[in-house]
């Protein structure tokens, strides 16, 4: 029921409250974000191979050639960018890792998948709009980092995505 409430009733009012007050939008999306985690958390005792990692493009290097839409096997781990490490802790964990490069391939993955369970990384805007449009999944948001501004080269504190791996699936770090 929390998270119909977050989905249906929270998230279009702070669709609503981030026009009214544009400078506060990122607090406000990060608030539902944090809510949503919060509720989701519930969760954590789902198998490992119901696990979606879903990742945003626009953590791969700009200037990568290898293409990571069909597989994230594609990467060869030059550590230019965070898919790597992301890319190891698919196969420390055994879960599935899919790269989207916006929001309609991230829920058509989703819709294929069926996961129990889903770590998804973007900003806080995609984010938003992501938990919110594949309710009922049970979704935890990973923000982002953007040194380079939006949609470019953004990063993600691999420990962090691990952290959450090892409650959903109750393993000790090696």
């Amino acid at each position: 029921m929390k998270k119909w409430i977050l989905s249906f009733i929270t998230y279009p009012l702070i669709i609503v409250l981030a026009k009214l007050f544009p400078k506060q939008k990122e607090a406000l999306e990060r608030w539902f974000i944090e809510k949503n985690n919060k509720i989701t958390q519930q969760s954590f005792k789902k198998k490992p191979e119901n696990v979606l990692l879903l990742l945003p493009h626009c953590l791969q290097n700009d200037d990568c050639e290898h293409r990571l839409l069909k597989t994230i096997q594609n990467c060869k781990n030059c550590g230019k960018c965070d898919i790597g490490n992301l890319m190891n802790l698919t196969e420390k964990f055994g879960i599935m890792a899919k790269v989207a490069s916006g929001g309609r391939l991230a829920k058509r993955w989703i819709l294929e998948i069926k996961p129990d369970f889903i770590i998804a990384v973007a900003c806080e805007k995609e984010l938003l709009e992501g938990i919110a449009a594949v309710y009922p999944f049970n979704v935890i948001g990973v923000i982002n980092a953007r040194p380079n501004g939006p949609c470019i080269n953004t990063r993600v504190d691999a420990k962090n995505v691990e952290k959450i791996l090892q409650k959903i699936t109750k393993r000790e770090t090696k």
